[in-house]
């Protein structure tokens, strides 16, 4: 996949009812590579994609199909083209649907966790404690999203912060942080990292109250707090995802992580 092929990617992401924008494609090639199978439609056939973080970790997403061209071995066949291409990495992960899941397992990939995709149709109650992120706090959040994560990633939290700067929030103590960004269908609220829910809440309150409309947040599993706090106000399960890896585990602490960066990024 090349620059010029990035609108036609997009238009296969609305067109399976995904999230991702022209921005979020381009990462992938800048910090990785994207395969495509392509019939001069608007849209792609096909695609997968896989973005670097460091040495030791790759992402594998964008495994997408047109709905016309399914069952045709598409998903398996550029699977294994990311899968040959990462050999060597210590870990290749990714985020699966149900559906997915039994495609990845058969090529290796074993679940770790899972999280749920929420929509957040309302204004959630503000909370002191946070404030709004200073170019002066980058080293911090870096530090933070590192630790949580496990990998350097630099690169896609200036890229998400910038898009939408004013939902981008730290804790005044420096022990969390959220940011987002654009979407298709609408904002995305992540990464937001914060050990605590009371933290995790003030942060994620405050990017959304910062945005239009309805946002989105994918919060794992093991933050059932958090999970009953958006409820009572209004929050909705969407849909899960699985986190899958090949190679060693997943590095990083999830026990930090309030809200992923996205299934496309991790």
């Amino acid at each position: 996949m090349t620059e010029a092929d990035l609108p036609r990617a997009a238009a296969l992401s609305r067109l399976i009812g995904w999230n991702q924008v022209e921005r979020d494609w381009s990462l992938f090639l800048r910090e990785g590579a994207a395969l495509a199978i392509d019939d001069g439609q608007e849209a792609l056939v096909a695609t997968a994609a896989f973005i670097r973080y460091g040495e030791d970790l790759a992402w594998i997403s964008m495994v997408l199909v047109r709905p016309d061209q399914r069952r045709r071995g598409y998903a398996t066949a550029l699977m294994r083209w990311a899968v040959e291409s990462l050999c060597g990495t210590s870990c290749a992960a990714l985020d699966a649907t149900p559906a997915g899941q039994p495609v990845y397992r058969q090529l290796g990939f074993r679940e770790l966790w899972g999280f749920a995709r929420w929509s957040l149709p309302h204004p959630l109650p503000s909370a002191p404690g946070v404030r709004r992120l200073r170019d002066s706090d980058w080293p911090a959040v870096l530090a933070l999203d590192t630790a949580a994560f496990g990998a350097p990633r630099a690169a896609l939290l200036h890229d998400v912060a910038a898009r939408l700067p004013q939902a981008a929030f730290i804790a005044e103590d420096g022990s969390g942080f959220a940011i987002a960004r654009d979407g298709a269908r609408g904002p995305q609220i992540g990464p937001v990292v914060a050990a605590d829910d009371i933290t995790a809440r003030g942060l994620i309150a405050a990017a959304r109250n910062a945005l239009p409309g309805s946002a989105v947040l994918d919060l794992p599993n093991a933050r059932p707090g958090l999970a009953d706090w958006l409820s009572r106000r209004g929050g909705e399960v969407l849909r899960p995802f699985t986190r899958m890896a090949l190679g060693d585990d997943t590095p990083g602490e999830p026990a930090l992580i309030a809200a992923v960066a996205g299934p496309e990024f991790g």
